[in-house]
């Protein structure tokens, strides 16, 4: 199967699981956080067991070059920043992992992976982002 193909197939398969709903975007003071675009349009897991397997899967597949807490190394994007060349929505995101992206370093995951391990990764990926935010916010006011 062609790369081509495989790529079009991710996206058929992402565009049916639908929209769901949007990352959160208040600050506990009532701040409003630019989270450039981190939206959920797809239905990620929110329980504790789902996220512990993103995890475990983001250490194995993941870590080696985002790191384990997501901010990138010398060759890797930084998946806690949020912003992302190819979009920061979960079907973006979902597409880069199951197909990778052509021309660099990001390998395809959809024969090694499956959709559910997939989800719960970026469902890791957001705690990261949602840590990397708090971090942010707490520097700024020393």
């Amino acid at each position: 199967m062609g790369n081509g193909f495989k790529w079009i197939a991710t996206v058929l398969c992402v565009l049916a699981f639908g929209a769901g709903g949007v990352t959160a975007t208040v600050a506990a003071e009532g701040e409003e956080i630019d989270r450039h675009g981190m939206e959920n349009d797809l239905p990620l897991p929110t329980d504790a067991a789902a996220i512990e397997n993103g995890k475990e899967r983001y250490g194995a597949r993941c870590s080696y070059c985002h790191t384990p807490l997501g901010r990138g190394g010398s060759s890797s994007v930084c998946l806690a920043c949020q912003k992302y060349k190819w979009g920061s929505k979960s079907s973006a995101i979902y597409a880069t992992i199951a197909a990778g992206r052509p021309g660099t370093k990001m390998g395809a995951f959809a024969t090694s992976l499956t959709q559910d391990e997939m989800l719960n990764i970026i469902a890791y990926i957001r705690t990261l982002q949602e840590k990397k935010i708090q971090d942010d916010l707490a520097a700024a006011k020393q």
